[in-house]
């Protein structure tokens, strides 16, 4: 039996609806606060390279210590690759939130990707290929909305394939999914109702609001990754 955790009562969803509440709210502020919130490498940005990479860590962590277990069962190592491979897929979005630490070293962008980038920056979401195809933006909203919404949905009105999944990965409650739901959707309502509040010239209002919700998404994800890997070092 799983044993009861921080997601089985209320306190972490209040705490994070009012988190993503007050952030938008941010858009309305002045310079320099506004400065230090939107520009890059500041604290929206900065924000979401930690959460992915916080949740990159968990996941390598419960990849650990399922290994440690040192278990034969096909179903239990398949477990273990899943959480080794959802730590790499975050490794690598905070290594892209942060251009891999490009303006922190000082790294010219080489003049090959240069040219293909939109932000002449060192990272792959930017390459101009993906603005006229599939878009890394429409990617991450697939993403998270079929790990955190739909399979969480699907396994908990179909008995048959809860049972199939949870041979090999524990899914995420159905509360953190609705988090991500309130973050799209408050973005959403914030460029309707913040853009003549928005006084900031060196960020686009758009784009401010974009960093805001890509930084909640990145933290979110530090939740989705403790819930699976809670639930698969109790099985």
């Amino acid at each position: 039996m799983k044993k009861k955790n921080v997601f089985s009562g209320p306190a972490i969803y209040i705490a994070a609806v009012v988190y993503i509440f007050i952030g938008y709210l941010t858009v309305a502020v002045q310079d320099p606060l506004a400065d230090m919130l939107f520009a890059e490498d500041r604290y929206f940005e900065n924000m979401g390279a930690f959460g992915f990479f916080a949740a990159s860590a968990v996941f390598f962590y419960g990849f650990i210590k399922m290994w440690k277990r040192h278990s034969a069962d096909v179903d239990f190592r398949i477990r273990q690759l899943i959480l080794l491979g959802f730590a790499l897929i975050f490794f690598f979005g905070g290594g892209e939130e942060i251009s891999w630490g490009q303006r922190i070293f000082n790294v010219q962008t080489p003049e090959t990707l240069s040219k293909i980038n939109a932000q002449e920056e060192l990272n792959v979401h930017n390459i101009e290929l993906f603005e006229f195809t599939l878009k890394f933006e429409t990617l991450f909203d697939l993403f998270w909305m079929s790990l955190t919404v739909a399979l969480p949905l699907v396994v908990m009105f179909k008995r048959p394939m809860l049972d199939f999944v949870d041979r090999f990965f524990s899914v995420p409650p159905i509360g953190i999914g609705l988090l991500f739901v309130f973050n799209y959707l408050w973005a959403k309502v914030s460029e309707l109702v913040f853009q003549t509040r928005f006084a900031f010239t060196v960020v686009p209002f758009i784009q401010a609001v974009q960093e805001i919700k890509e930084s909640n998404y990145a933290l979110l994800f530090i939740l989705v990754a403790v819930a699976v890997v809670w639930d698969s070092s109790n099985m």
